[in-house]
C-alpha cells in the first residue's frame, strides 16, 4: 500500500503482462479525453473509447472506476471514487459519462466540473511526471526534454499555469469585445445611413411637388403666350414688345425647371 515516507510506487512484471495497460487506465479514468495514452496515437477520443470496448460486450458498453484517498493523513483524507464509462448506440458516437462519489455520495457539481477538479490533485500538464513507464525514463533523462517537462510542471506547481491560463482567458474576451464593439459601430453607422436616405427621400418628394407645380405654371405660361401671340397677329405690330417680354419669361421659367430636374 501507498507510504508518504515512499512517495514512488513501482510496478513490475514481465512484457505483456499489462503494465502499460493499467497506467493507461489511470490517465484515462483521471484525465479522459486529455489523457495521454501510450496506444491511442492519432485517434480521435471517441473513436479511441469504442476502440477499448470489449468486442463480446453485448451491450457495446465498457467502463473505468478508481477510488483514491487524498489528505495528509487517514483521519482527514477524502475518499473519492470516479467511474467514467462510454457506450457505442448503433452508427452513433460513443457517449461518455462521468460519475464522481465524494465520501461515498454521488456529487453531481464534482462529477459536471470533474476536468477542472483533478487539476488540484495533479495537474494533467505535468501528470507525465507521475505516471510512466520504463520507455519514458529514456526520455525524462534528456536534457532538452526533461527541462521543458520541468519547467512546466513548477508553473503548474507555483499557480504560473493558472496565470497563463487567464491572460489567454483576458485575451479571448477582449477579441470578443472588440467583436462586440465594431457590430455596434456597424449598427450605428447603418443607423445613420437610413437617416440619411429618408432625408433624402423627403427632399426628393419636396422636389418632384416642386416640378409639378413649375410644370402647371409653365403649362399656363404656354398657353397665355398662345393666346398673346393671336391676340398679336390680329392687333399689329405694335404689341411685338408685350411677345419679347412673355418670351423672355417663359426662358426663365424653363431655366428654373431645368435646375430642379438636375437636383434631382
Amino acid at each position: 500500500s501507498p507510504d508518504h515516507k515512499k512517495p514512488i510506487i513501482l510496478i513490475g512484471a514481465l512484457n505483456g503482462a499489462g503494465k502499460t495497460t493499467f497506467l493507461d487506465a489511470l490517465q484515462l479514468a483521471l484525465y479522459g479525453k486529455f489523457a495521454k495514452c501510450s496506444n491511442r496515437g492519432r485517434l480521435g477520443y471517441l473513436t479511441y473509447l469504442e476502440k477499448n470496448i470489449n468486442s463480446f460486450s453485448t451491450d457495446r458498453s465498457a467502463s473505468i472506476t478508481l477510488r483514491f484517498r487524498h489528505g495528509d493523513n487517514k483521519k482527514t483524507a477524502q475518499i473519492y471514487e470516479i467511474k467514467r464509462s462510454w457506450k457505442k448506440n448503433g452508427n452513433k458516437e460513443c457517449k461518455e459519462n462521468i460519475s464522481v462519489h465524494f465520501n461515498g455520495k454521488y456529487d453531481q457539481l464534482i462529477s459536471e466540473h470533474w476536468e477542472e477538479f483533478v487539476n488540484e490533485f495533479i495537474p494533467q500538464s505535468i501528470s507525465e511526471l507521475f505516471f510512466f513507464d520504463g520507455e519514458k525514463i529514456e526520455n525524462l533523462a534528456d536534457p532538452k526534454r526533461s527541462a521543458e517537462l520541468l519547467k512546466t510542471g513548477i508553473e503548474a506547481l507555483l499557480g504560473l499555469e493558472l496565470l497563463s491560463t487567464l491572460s489567454s482567458d483576458l485575451n479571448e474576451l477582449q477579441k470578443k469585445k472588440q467583436e462586440k464593439l465594431l457590430k455596434k459601430e456597424d449598427a450605428v453607422s447603418v443607423d445613420e445611413i437610413k437617416t440619411k436616405i429618408a432625408s433624402l427621400n423627403e427632399q426628393k418628394k419636396q422636389l418632384t411637388s416642386q416640378i409639378g407645380i413649375l410644370e402647371e405654371k409653365e403649362k399656363d405660361e404656354d398657353e397665355n403666350l398662345s393666346f398673346l401671340q393671336e391676340k398679336l397677329q390680329s392687333s399689329g405690330a405694335d404689341k411685338l414688345e408685350l411677345k419679347t417680354s412673355f418670351e423672355k419669361e417663359k426662358k426663365e421659367l424653363e431655366q428654373k425647371l431645368f435646375v430642379v430636374k438636375h437636383e434631382l
